[in-house]
C-alpha cells in the first residue's frame, strides 16, 4: 500500500482492471521492484508472469486508476493463505506511478477495493507496509485500518534490513457478519467464473442428469465468464446457496429485450435440486431475477415453462400464452408477468 496525497489530487476513473491494462501495471510494479521496497521482490517480472498473476485473480477485485493520460495506479485484493478457514479474508495491494504519488490516486483506490469487500461479504482485509513508509500508513489509519504487529526484519532490499507493519481493518462488527453468513438459504448475482460453475453444477444435475437434456443444448454462449466483455449487458446469472451449498439457480437473458410481443427479458434455466424443491428456493431465485429486471426498467419478463412447471409460476402472476410447443424434447409454453407500474 503507498500514496502520499497532498492537496492537488488527480481526476481519475476507477474501473476494473482489463488486460490491454497489463502493459501499464507491469510498468508500475516493475518500477518499484528496481527502485522502491513497497515490493520485496528484487528482480522484474516478465510479460509472461505478469499475464499469469492476470489469470489467478480473475475472480478477485482487481482495479486500476485512470488518468488524463493513461493508468496512474492499480489494486487488487488476494486470497489470504491457502485454507477454506480464510475465505472472508483479503489481502490488500495498492501501486501508484511514483511520478503520480501525492495526488490521491491510491485513496481512491483504497476506498474502492473497501466498497467492493463490502459487496462481496468479506470480514476482514489485511495489508502489509515497509515500516518506514510514513505516508502509506497514515493513509490505512485514515480508512480505519488498525496496526496490529511489526515484523523486524524479515526482509533485505537495496542492502539494508526491512521491517513490515500489519495493519487490518474489520468491514463489520462479529454480530452484524454473522447475520450475513449464518447458514441458511441466500440469493445473490454471480459476478465471477467460479461461481458459475456452482451454478453450472446445479444445472448439470437437474437438466443434463436428471431430465436427459444434451450437454450441447444446456451449455451454451450465456454461460461464458461472466467477467468477458460485454456478457454483464446480455445476462444476468443468479445462484442460491443453503448453508453455503450451491442449490439453486436461474438465468435473465437481457439481449432477448424487444422481442415480441412484449419486449421483456427472458428468464431461462430455473433449477433446484431435486431433493430441496417444495421450500420456496425457486421463489426466492425468480425474485432476485424479477428485482433485476425492475432495476434496469424493464416492463415486465417473460419466459419458456416446461408444462409440469405452469402452477408454479401462475402462482407468482405469470400469464401463460400460445400453444405448447417442445425444447430439447420437453413440452413447454410461453408465460409472461407483467410488472404494476
Amino acid at each position: 500500500m503507498t500514496d502520499h496525497a497532498d492537496s492537488r489530487p488527480l481526476e481519475v476513473l476507477i474501473r476494473d482492471a482489463r488486460a490491454d491494462d497489463l502493459p501499464a501495471i507491469q510498468r508500475i510494479i516493475n518500477r518499484e521492484i528496481v527502485e522502491g521496497v513497497a515490493h520485496w521482490d528484487e528482480w522484474p517480472w516478465s510479460d509472461a508472469r505478469r499475464r499469469e498473476w492476470f489469470g489467478q485473480h480473475r475472480d478477485e477485485v482487481m482495479i486500476v486508476a485512470v488518468g488524463p493520460d493513461s493508468v496512474a495506479g492499480f489494486a487488487y485484493l488476494s486470497p489470504y493463505r491457502g485454507k477454506s478457514g480464510y475465505r472472508f479474508t483479503r489481502e490488500c495491494s495498492i501501486y501508484v506511478d511514483p511520478a503520480l504519488h501525492r495526488r490521491g490516486v491510491a485513496r481512491r483506490l483504497l476506498a474502492e477495493l473497501i466498497e467492493r469487500a463490502r459487496a462481496r461479504r468479506l470480514h476482514v482485509l489485511v495489508g502489509w507496509i515497509e515500516a518506514g513508509n510514513e505516508a502509506s500508513r497514515a493513509l490505512a489509519r485514515e480508512f480505519g485500518f488498525n496496526e496490529v504487529g511489526v515484523e523486524r526484519e524479515t526482509g533485505y532490499k537495496h542492502g539494508r534490513w526491512l521491517d513490515t507493519v500489519e495493519v487490518q481493518l474489520l468491514l463489520q462488527s462479529a454480530e452484524e457478519f454473522e447475520r450475513l453468513v449464518a447458514p441458511g438459504f441466500r440469493v445473490f448475482t454471480i459476478e465471477t467464473s467460479a461461481q458459475l460453475a456452482e451454478a453450472t453444477t446445479v444445472r448439470r444435475a437437474v437438466f443434463i442428469e436428471e431430465q436427459q437434456v444434451p450437454e450441447d443444448e444446456e451449455i451454451d454462449d450465456y454461460d461464458a465468464d461472466p467477467a468477458s466483455p460485454g456478457m454483464s449487458e446480455r445476462v444476468v446469472h443468479v445462484l442460491g446457496r443453503l448453508d453455503g451449498r450451491a442449490v439453486a439457480t436461474a438465468r435473465l437473458l437481457l439481449d432477448h429485450a424487444g422481442e415480441p410481443p412484449h419486449g421483456y427479458p427472458h428468464v431461462g434455466r430455473v433449477a433446484v435440486l431435486a431433493e430441496l424443491r417444495g421450500r420456496h428456493y425457486g421463489v426466492a431465485i425468480m425474485e432476485a431475477l424479477h428485482a433485476e429486471a425492475r432495476r434496469r426498467s424493464h416492463g415486465g419478463i417473460t419466459l419458456a415453462a416446461q408444462e409440469h412447471a405452469l402452477p408454479f409460476y401462475e402462482r407468482l402472476g405469470y400469464v401463460a400464452r400460445g400453444g405448447l410447443f417442445l425444447d430439447a424434447g420437453i413440452e413447454h409454453r410461453w408465460m409472461d408477468l407483467a410488472f404494476e407500474s
